[in-house]
């Protein structure tokens, strides 16, 4: 026996009662008190005594402008993050704190820039287009200015912007009632107010006039955003340099890792594999004669793999200057004088790292 829904029992109670001669009146006034809603009673009384069912319209674009809406307010979001990392990150390279920053390297704000960087460059497009079909909708068909999902995500950015403002309001007046003002803490704060507060007058003046009557805020911001937006990819991909600039760099840093792995075999030749177990500092007679070649370091190590090639194919060099010394060359493709022990700065170009076995670790 086929289970009846809530649908159908409602069908059939309007038919009982109209084989009873009630009123649809009636019908109505009893139904809404019983807790049915309007739009199922009026359905159901409209469809009853029919041979068709009551034709339902097709998606008026509640769901549709649902996900419309919440990809606009996605792409605003992650735009707006992404930008105030970046504009952070440009702060702090364009007046650096040697006390917060004394480890801070060309290569960690690069690292540093890449993400937030991509994000703008993915999100911000996404929101603008967005935003222009909705608005497009909008002039077409102006009840949707008052859709319940606009509104509400809407006030719920206007709340966030609200208090992102007033956060950094306090946090000025706390730094100047501290005394520790600074120009790069007030550019950032400059920073976040003018982020927060754009976004907020946008918003909280797109929720209180017509959408015919809004063009010209809606050109003065998008043109404005853009000119800004770009302004900050463009000065960004340009210090996170070229796809192939970085792959150079990466082959770089991979060449240093190599000569350091080749270096601690030679080590464990010379000591043997209980190195850490020997007399400090060595003797002469503790110590083996150093491998004659790369090949020899690479045939003897079991431990691991040790390189005889860069990543591009090229032979790393292997010199034995004397009895306890030995050097390791390559070629690098750029100068890097940021590494944390000075010893592993090199040039661009061809360079040599020469070790004293004397010395039981890397430097």
């Amino acid at each position: 026996m086929p289970k009846s829904t809530p649908q159908s029992s409602l069908e059939s109670f309007i038919a009982h009662a109209r084989s009873k001669d009630m009123d649809h009146q009636t019908i109505r006034m009893l139904l809404l008190s019983a807790g049915w809603k309007e739009h199922d009673v009026a359905i159901a009384i409209g469809a009853e005594g029919l041979d068709v069912a009551v034709p339902v319209p097709p998606d008026a674009g509640g769901a549709r402008d649902a996900f419309f809406h919440l990809l606009a307010f996605a792409g605003l979001y992650t735009s707006v993050i992404s930008f105030t990392i970046l504009a952070f990150a440009y702060v702090n390279r364009w007046f650096p704190d040697a006390a917060l920053e004394r480890y801070v390297t060309d290569e960690s704000f690069r690292a540093g820039i890449r993400w937030p960087l991509a994000a703008l460059i993915v999100s911000f497009p996404i929101f603008l287009w967005m935003s222009r079909l909705l608005l497009k909708e909008m002039r077409m068909h102006s009840e949707k200015q008052s859709s319940g999902v606009r509104r509400w995500l809407t006030y719920l950015t206007l709340f966030v912007a609200a208090s992102v403002l007033m956060g950094d309001l306090i946090t000025l007046v706390f730094s100047l009632l501290s005394g520790d003002i600074t120009v790069r803490f007030l550019l950032k704060v400059v920073v976040v107010f003018l982020v927060a507060g754009g976004v907020f007058t946008y918003y909280f003046y797109a929720l209180r006039k017509p959408v015919l009557e809004q063009g010209n805020m809606h050109r003065a911001y998008a043109l404005g955003s853009i000119i800004v937006v770009a302004l900050t990819i463009v000065y960004g991909l340009f210090m996170a340099g070229s796809p192939g600039t970085e792959r150079d760099r990466r082959i770089d840093g991979q060449r240093l890792s190599d000569i350091r792995v080749i270096a601690d075999a030679t080590l464990n030749i010379v000591y043997g594999q209980d190195r850490w177990s020997r007399p400090i500092p060595p003797t002469p007679d503790s110590m083996q004669p150093l491998p004659a070649s790369l090949g020899v370091i690479a045939k003897e190590t079991v431990n691991q793999r040790v390189p005889t090639t860069d990543p591009e194919g090229i032979p790393y060099e292997y010199i034995v200057d004397d009895r306890t010394h030995f050097s390791v060359c390559t070629t690098f493709n750029y100068e890097d004088m940021e590494q944390y022990a000075p010893f592993w700065n090199h040039p661009a170009g061809s360079h040599c790292y020469t070790f004293d076995t004397a010395e039981m670790n890397l430097p």
